[in-house]
């Protein structure tokens, strides 16, 4: 009972002080999303999405309907509506798993998944809904699924409730021609005939050539240029990797990794758009309070194509597609503030690493305009926090209103210099963010005690973007790839640390369960060894 009243607090507090008009991650922060997909219509992008609604009580994912919102901007997000999952009557339980929709000549087609009730044909199914508009009136257009498990070559270890017809990706290409990708563990691909609602030919199972892991699921099918790209999550736990085909039909040659996985969070999810002449890549994350495994937050980047076509590694952010992320330096230094494995301290200044860049927003807690909030950019979620013993610390939002006034500070002028700026907590303004004596050490700091106010002043400004070089141009490509693979494990680190926080309750249990199946082995293995003593006394 008490973690659904925590569960439903943090429901409340969600949906009571969301905060809006912020080109920040997530992009919606009133509810739980995932799955996304988007189209551009008419100067706006339409976001189609699944809703999360799992509780504490839950141990897998609860998707009663999905949701549709639309932007001209790309930060401010309005909510449109939602397709309840019983608007299939053939699909059963909360399973309005990922879909994305596409308009072709003024009707609206949303493909969909959903787990089918028939128990002839059980398992998972794709269906299809149609409008004449992006964000209502959507209905069944077929009555039954468009494709379901029978129709496919089911791999063996999924049984008798498949899972493998999921996550459809529709694309129509210049010559008109509409094509589907879809699957979990096999890769799908059909033709669809112009009315949109049939397959045209056979079904293939295709494979990706080249291929560094295993595909898993999550197919998104767009053209770049003259090229054709397939971003999907492969391995598990999930990373988003591409491959690249002179066609939409395949081959497919895998090209890479440009997505890590996602903390807190088995799966992932892409979708790539170009909105105003700027490319976008669409993802779920885990950073609103309560976040995880079944409770996912939809999040966007700006994704960049180098010159050969391309893609640049993506790495999840809070600042989104703003790209403004800020490097706190001290006065008259080539130090900044940094975090290292959830340690915060100051080190040598290098802009083109994330440990070094912090998202500034509005305050948590609703005070005034001269108070902020920061994030670790490249850690959703994770903010710098004042403790009660007035030491500073990174934490994940819990969303209570606790946490909020302990994620909030003062940016006033600074101290020492008044184009920079000085930093106090908001629970005790007596204290500021400053130097310690050896240099290297951030801590907050009562104002008599701050032997220069050089020490407590600081330039809070905005960071150039952070693009990875292309593989070409590094100078020293084993240099580089060294250097990637000490970030890649610091991030591991780092990721472990944020997930053994979250699940410290759960670790603690089984810790406990571990200790005492240890102490009844102890006293079984004495209680024997007590037997056996005795019957040899006598």
């Amino acid at each position: 009972m008490k973690k659904r009243l925590i569960s439903v607090s943090l429901l409340l507090l969600i949906f009571l002080f969301p905060i809006e008009g912020q080109a920040s991650n997530p992009v919606i922060k009133d509810r739980y999303s995932a799955d996304p997909a988007a189209l551009v219509h008419d100067g706006r992008v339409y976001l189609y999405t699944g809703q999360d609604e799992a509780t504490s009580n839950d141990h897998f994912f609860v998707l009663k309907k999905w949701s549709i919102y639309s932007s001209d901007d790309m930060v401010n997000w309005e909510y449109e509506g939602s397709l309840d999952r019983t608007a299939f009557e053939w699909g059963i339980h909360d399973t309005a798993w990922a879909s994305q929709a596409i308009e072709r000549d003024g009707k609206f087609y949303w493909y969909t998944t959903v787990k089918n009730k028939s128990t002839e044909d059980p398992g998972y199914a794709i269906g299809v809904a149609v409008s004449d508009n992006p964000v209502e009136g959507f209905k069944d257009a077929l009555g039954e699924p468009l494709i379901t498990s029978s129709m496919t070559t089911i791999p063996e270890f999924m049984g008798d409730d498949p899972w493998n017809v999921i996550d459809p990706t529709v694309f129509i290409d210049q010559d008109g021609q509409a094509h589907l990708y879809w699957g979990n563990t096999h890769l799908y691909y059909a033709k669809l005939k112009d009315n949109m609602i049939e397959i045209d030919g056979e079904i293939k199972t295709i494979d990706i050539q080249n291929m560094e892991g295993t595909f898993t699921e999550g197919p998104f099918l767009h053209q770049y240029l003259d090229q054709y790209y397939l971003t999907f999550a492969y391995n598990y736990p999930e990373e988003i990797g591409y491959a690249i085909s002179d066609s939409p039909e395949g081959p497919w040659e895998f090209k890479g990794k440009i997505m890590d996985r996602i903390p807190n969070s088995g799966t992932s999810h892409p979708a790539v758009i170009e909105f105003n002449d700027n490319w976008y890549f669409i993802y779920h994350n885990t950073a609103l309070p309560g976040g995880g495994e079944n409770n996912r937050s939809v999040a966007i980047e700006p994704l960049h194509y180098y010159d050969d076509g391309s893609i640049a590694k993506i790495t999840p952010t809070a600042s989104g597609v703003s790209q403004e992320s800020y490097l706190i330096e001290p006065l008259d230094s080539d130090l900044a503030l940094r975090q290292v494995t959830m340690a915060i301290r100051l080190d040598q200044v290098d802009d083109q690493q994330y440990d070094y860049r912090w998202y500034e927003s509005e305050s948590l807690a609703s005070i005034g305009e001269n108070y902020v909030s920061y994030q670790i950019d490249n850690s959703p979620g994770v903010y710098l926090t004042k403790t009660d013993d007035d030491q500073l610390k990174l934490e994940k939002n819990d969303g209570t209103i606790e946490f909020a006034e302990r994620a909030s500070f003062k940016k006033s002028e600074g101290l020492a210099d008044s184009d920079a700026y000085s930093l106090q907590p908001y629970l005790n303004e007596e204290l500021y963010l400053a130097i310690k004596d050896d240099g290297k050490t951030i801590a907050l700091v009562n104002y008599d005690q701050i032997e220069d106010d050089k020490l407590a002043t600081f330039s809070i400004e905005i960071a150039d973007p952070i693009i990875p070089p292309a593989p070409d141009q590094a100078s020293d490509e084993q240099g580089s790839e060294i250097k990637e693979e000490k970030q890649d494990e610091s991030e591991e680190v780092k990721q472990s640390e944020f997930e053994e926080n979250d699940d410290s309750a759960s670790e603690q249990g089984h810790d406990s369960q571990l200790t005492l199946i240890i102490i009844i082995l102890f006293a079984i293995i004495g209680l024997a060894s007590y037997i056996l003593l005795t019957k040899k006394a006598k």
